[in-house]
């Protein structure tokens, strides 16, 4: 069986992955990662080992000492937190999943990395968004996964790396904490009301926001990475 190492396992969407993972895979298979020193608690029982992607040294003795095999590269500065610093968000977004994309030209089989509806912008068709169509992304965020969804196919087209992507809307889950993005505020809203606090959104009430279910985001990755047949697709 293929070593998976997942890079921010215990993000929203890392957390949930990587439960779902391990139940597939065996969790001696499956390496979670972040920054912190040590796992979420729903994630702690099985490998787990502490990653700064920007330090690329470390990343490669990871690959190395597991012979990893598939990646999932969840790790980014989201719509949010991006838009208080866009410099640094743009080089850890875009940094890290270079340095990704290259270890796939190298030795890994497979890379998966989400990239978002954050690509499309106010130009974008509203009703029955194509898959090629209009994007003028006007978020930092939006614009560091346009530019790695072209860096994605350029390094199918070119070096043959089998690197696969969903473009997903706000996630909507409860076992992790929010982690920054723009329809954060639809899971921070009930953390806040629990603990007896306030909580002030900063978009008005009309605003409507695509979301999806964690549940249904973690099922849509499992088809993407491990059904599909292997042809390199983005």
């Amino acid at each position: 069986m293929d070593k998976i190492l997942i890079i921010g396992a215990c993000g929203q969407l890392g957390t949930e992955l990587t439960l779902k993972l391990r139940e597939l895979k065996g969790k001696e298979n499956v390496i979670a990662s972040d920054l912190r020193m040590h796992p979420v608690e729903l994630i702690a029982d099985g490998l787990y080992e502490q990653l700064d992607i920007m330090d690329r040294d470390r990343f490669q003795y990871l690959l190395e000492m597991y012979d990893i095999k598939e990646v999932y590269h969840l790790a980014a500065v989201l719509s949010a937190k991006g838009e208080q610093n866009p410099e640094f968000a743009w080089k850890l977004n875009m940094d890290s999943l270079l340095t990704v994309l290259e270890a796939g030209k190298k030795r890994l089989k497979k890379v998966y990395w989400p990239s978002s509806i954050a690509v499309f912008g106010p130009d974008t068709p509203k009703e029955n968004t194509p898959q090629n169509t209009v994007m003028s992304p006007n978020t930092v965020y939006g614009i560091s996964k346009l530019a790695g969804e072209r860096w994605c196919e350029y390094y199918h087209g070119k070096y043959g790396v089998d690197v696969r992507s969903l473009r997903y809307p706000g996630l909507i889950g409860y076992k992790a904490l929010p982690g920054g993005g723009t329809t954060d505020y639809a899971v921070d809203i009930f953390h806040k009301a629990i603990a007896g606090e306030n909580y002030e959104c900063f978009l008005t009430e009309d605003t409507p926001l695509p979301m999806m279910y964690m549940d249904d985001a973690v099922k849509a990755v499992s088809y993407t990475h491990l059904t599909l047949p292997t042809t390199p697709y983005v």
